[in-house]
């Protein structure tokens, strides 16, 4: 295998060159092109050039943000790479790229992949791709050799980002995948890549996405949220922005970039890649010491494989805002091995541990046909990195936002410790709030039991003595003695049914139930019978809902019990002839409503924006059931999700409980 590298400067430069290394008769050949001159008309000479000097030759080609050539750094420049095989073979597809991806990958591995094919290169414009779901299509098959490794990059145009265009030495195209298998049994094939962005913000939750469509995070749109961080130009200035300011998530405990191509105005982002629901995603930067410090790691790994040729496909984030670290990194590596490639959109990455499309990194495919190994030692290693003020400055920003991030994170977990642990304070301090108004009412729910008892027992005790008395005159009979005590009996449930209603209605468990609204009115007019009869009150119940609720049926039936006995004192406080108490319950756009109404003259309106406030009232304490307004609405409101208002009708108020 070799591989001969070209900076491209006009067809008769070209073709001397291919005659000097006697490339012409070659037939084993892969020609790439990498061209940052957008020129239609370049690429069109170019390419049919190439196409009549090399005709047995695969050719490929991509537009860029700058190439690669052994070693240097180039924009708005042509590279051409030819690799000449010895003993391993090249195919290539060349397909229109559309929205399924994952169908375009099975179609690739099945039209490429051979069981001696060791390396794919896959080069793609990034209009519609989705880069995750097309490698996962490749990959579709379990029982494939776990050696094969992929490489390659979407394509850029230099500086624009808005589209980017492929061809192969016949046809240019705007919108579509190019993939090259190498196989042979003798082809060694290995990548590796350089990332080295890290979070400066907090950590946000993807909540609303749809493959590598992301819409919410946090459960805040994900525009409102990312131009927050980024400024108002953020969005408008896509890609470039994210270049420098990508998302990363965490997997297999190494971060990811993921970056934001396009606002497809639909509320969403869209992401080059996929993105999971339930993810964290983080605002990154470049960390420029660990970017220094890879380049030696870059290129130990790839020194010590074997290498005949490189071809790097890097993101155009790190040209662009790496400048000379960027250089040096790829300057080390022209000691290993004739180099080629380009900055593009995103970077393809497989093997057999991962399969990814990165953004923000540098990738490496090492390729021969050989074992050997060839020695050679970092050309770095005395040599300092020189880099301007500005780049001082990006460093001490850099680590003042990574340092600035870690605080935060540590200051919101504290926090959110402390918030916690109030809620359960704050809880439980409720649950006692509740219980104890409960408390407070029983004193007079007593009275309340004792008048629910006093009739059955007074009827109890007048068939007892009727028994007795028919004994003494000797003139009972059986089915007189048999009526009695079916009649004891009765009455004896009746008192056994009013405890469990009273027992029922003051245990402190708060259980979620079903229940009709009509239920909890006559729950709470039955415990409250016997003083609307001695107050000599009416109550007026009008239903009109047959559903049921879905609530703490014990918590609403304490809030209607508090109203009515609100409304019952005002009724006596102010003496009012012929007092009524009116009863509703009926459903509304989807929700539940009891209203309880009287007409005792209303509640002075100045006093409306204070009845809900703990601890005010306008009876005396020896009238006051304990719990109060504030509790009814608190408990309304808080626990049972709904809300209690007030409003003065003609000649009374009226109090609404919504569910």
């Amino acid at each position: 295998m070799k591989t001969f590298n070209i900076r491209y400067r006009s067809v008769e430069k070209l073709k001397s060159f291919l005659e000097t290394h006697q490339l012409d008769t070659q037939k084993n050949m892969l020609v790439q092109v990498f061209t940052s001159i957008v020129s239609t008309s370049h690429v069109l000479t170019l390419s049919s050039s190439l196409r009549a000097l090399l005709p047995n030759a695969v050719i490929v080609g991509c537009s860029t943000d700058g190439e690669i050539i052994d070693g240097k750094v180039l924009s708005k420049n042509t590279v051409i790479s030819i690799t000449l095989f010895e003993k391993s073979f090249v195919d290539m597809l060349f397909i229109q790229e559309n929205d399924e991806s994952y169908a375009q990958g099975q179609e690739i591995a099945k039209r490429l992949l051979k069981k001696d094919t060791k390396a794919l290169i896959i080069l793609a414009t990034f209009n519609s791709l989705n880069a995750q779901d097309l490698l996962d299509g490749i990959y579709h098959d379990k029982n494939r050799d776990k050696s094969l490794v992929i490489s390659g990059a979407l394509a850029s145009d230099y500086g624009k980002f808005k589209s980017s265009f492929l061809f192969d030495g016949e046809k240019i195209v705007k919108n579509g995948i190019i993939a090259l298998s190498l196989s042979g049994e003798s082809l060694y094939a290995s990548n590796i890549y350089l990332h080295d962005w890290e979070p400066i913000s907090r950590k946000f939750i993807v909540n609303e996405v749809k493959d590598n469509r992301v819409y919410t995070l946090d459960n805040k749109p994900i525009k409102e949220l990312y131009s927050q961080y980024i400024g108002s130009d953020g969005l408008t200035s896509l890609p470039l922005y994210s270049l420098q300011f990508p998302f990363v998530v965490l997997r297999d405990n190494r971060f990811i970039s993921k970056l934001v191509i396009e606002d497809p105005d639909d509320g969403s982002l869209l992401f080059t890649s996929n993105i999971k629901k339930g993810e964290i995603l983080q605002i990154s930067f470049a960390n420029i010491d660990k970017v220094t410090q890879n380049s030696k790691k870059l290129f130990d790994t790839v020194s010590t494989t074997p290498s005949q040729t490189l071809f790097i496909y890097a993101s155009s984030a790190r040209r662009r805002f790496l400048e000379h670290f960027s250089h040096k990194e790829i300057e080390s590596l022209k000691e290993i091995a004739p180099m080629s490639g380009f900055f593009g959109f995103g970077e393809f990455f497989a093997n057999s541990s991962q399969s990814n499309l990165f953004s923000q990194s540098l990738t490496v495919l090492s390729l021969s046909e050989s074992d050997e190994i060839k020695a050679c030692d970092f050309p770095l290693k005395n040599k300092t990195i020189q880099h301007d003020l500005d780049y001082k400055t990006v460093k001490v920003l850099s680590s003042i936002a990574q340092v600035s991030s870690a605080e935060l994170e540590e200051l919101n977990a504290a926090l959110e410790e402390r918030v916690h642990a109030g809620i359960e304070e704050n809880r439980k301090k409720d649950s006692i709030m509740i219980h104890n108004s409960k408390l407070a009412q029983l004193g007079e729910m007593m009275g309340l039991i004792a008048h629910q008892w006093r009739q059955p027992l007074s009827a109890i005790s007048a068939t007892a003595t009727g028994m007795q008395i028919k004994f003494e005159l000797d003139s009972w009979t059986p089915e007189y003695v048999e009526s009695s005590l079916h009649n004891i009996e009765e009455y004896v449930l009746h008192l056994s049914d009013t405890i469990n209603d009273f027992t029922n209605f003051f245990k402190p468990s708060k259980r979620l139930g079903r229940i009709k609204a009509r239920e909890i009115i006559k729950k709470a007019l039955f415990i409250m019978s016997p003083l609307l009869t001695k107050e000599d009150i009416t109550i007026l119940k009008k239903y009109g809902s047959e559903n049921s609720i879905e609530t703490y049926s014990n918590e609403v039936v304490q809030v209607v019990l508090n109203l009515i006995k609100n409304s019952v004192n005002a009724l006596v406080k102010r003496e009012i002839k012929n007092p009524e108490i009116i009863i509703t319950e009926y459903q509304k756009e989807g929700k539940n409503i009891i209203e309880v109404s009287d007409n005792a003259g209303g509640i002075d309106e100045k006093l409306f924006k204070k009845i809900f406030e703990p601890y005010f009232s306008t009876k005396n304490a020896e009238n006051s059931m304990g719990l109060g307004l504030y509790m009814s609405k608190f408990i309304i409101e808080e626990s049972c999700a709904g809300t209690l208002n007030v409003e003065n009708i003609d000649d009374g108020v009226k109090f609404t409980i919504t569910l």
